[in-house]
């Protein structure tokens, strides 16, 4: 298959472009540095500049292409939220949404598949409530950017293409994303409990993440919203169990004192979300306890 990819040299996308490199398929890279993209794969993709003034290139280039995965966006948990972050927060997804929109319904022969990346941030904190896909959005920063991000690119549907927007909750990895952070501390034997480790966190392990966005890019009935978390998701107090004894606790009055409402919507944040639609279509998920995805990562042995 030829694939075109956003977002590919960030977290997730490097580790999807990798494995779909190694199932044979030909990728096509859109990035604001295609020069940085073809050497961080090694010349193994094609890379185009992804800009609206490239936009006329962009179509020529990605005619034929089967699948489409866009998963541009600024990255939530780099910094705190200023104002200034918030607007690139936003401003990130929503023009990388209008553009592939405009990229899509500009093709002759647009792509099978759209996978539009989102996160259940959509959902807000629900507390001991079960989430599942059918579950109305939250109030709050996180969910008004999802909604909006989701929004962005609805419309191809209209030019006949099957369209899966995937809500990704916690991906772990020892490689990036929020894991390091969260493990620092119990690395250096100052253990850290975050709140009162009651919330709920719809984690992931990225081999999974990675697995079920192929498998939607290739299960041809798949469309609409899936939830790509694990089927146990834990509390904070289970997955800081798995990392190590905890020394120190941080109250959540005191976390909003020091992050604000990225604090609330984030860490201290309770959602119990279960990947409902994508058990029911047969995917298996390789990691089901977040004690066994944190033994993987961590390179400890389980039993």
């Amino acid at each position: 298959m030829k694939i075109a990819i956003t977002g590919a040299t960030g977290f997730i996308g490097k580790g999807l472009t990798g494995f779909l490199l190694g199932e044979g398929n030909s990728i096509v890279v859109l990035s604001r540095d295609p020069e940085r993209a073809r050497s961080l794969f090694d010349g193994e993709v094609s890379a185009f500049s992804w800009s609206f003034e490239n936009k006329d290139k962009l179509v020529k280039e990605l005619e034929g292409v089967d699948a489409f995965v866009n998963l541009a966006g600024e990255n939530v948990g780099s910094s705190l939220w200023t104002k200034n972050k918030k607007r690139k927060i936003i401003e990130s997804r929503i023009r990388a949404g209008q553009l592939t929109t405009e990229l899509i319904c500009s093709m002759k022969r647009p792509p099978r598949v759209l996978i539009q990346a989102s996160a259940v941030g959509y959902y807000g904190t629900r507390g001991e409530e079960v989430i599942a896909e059918n579950s109305e959005c939250g109030k709050g920063f996180l969910p008004e950017v999802t909604a909006r991000w989701e929004y962005s690119t609805a419309i191809v549907e209209s030019s006949g293409v099957r369209y899966v927007t995937i809500r990704s909750g916690l991906v772990l990895s020892k490689t990036g994303g929020a894991f390091p952070k969260l493990a620092s501390p119990y690395n250096l034997h100052i253990g850290t409990m975050l709140g009162s480790g009651k919330q709920w966190v719809p984690w992931i392990h990225l081999e999974d993440e990675i697995r079920a966005i192929y498998f939607l890019i290739m299960s041809g009935g798949s469309n609409g919203i899936y939830n790509l978390v694990a089927p146990s998701p834990a509390r904070m107090s289970e997955v800081c169990e798995q990392l190590g004894t905890t020394i120190f606790k941080m109250p959540d009055g005191l976390m909003k004192l020091i992050m604000g409402q990225m604090a609330e919507e984030t860490i201290l944040t309770s959602q119990r979300v279960v990947p409902e639609r994508i058990l029911n279509e047969g995917f298996q998920f390789k990691f089901t306890n977040v004690k066994g995805a944190i033994a993987d990562i961590c390179g400890k042995r389980t039993g």
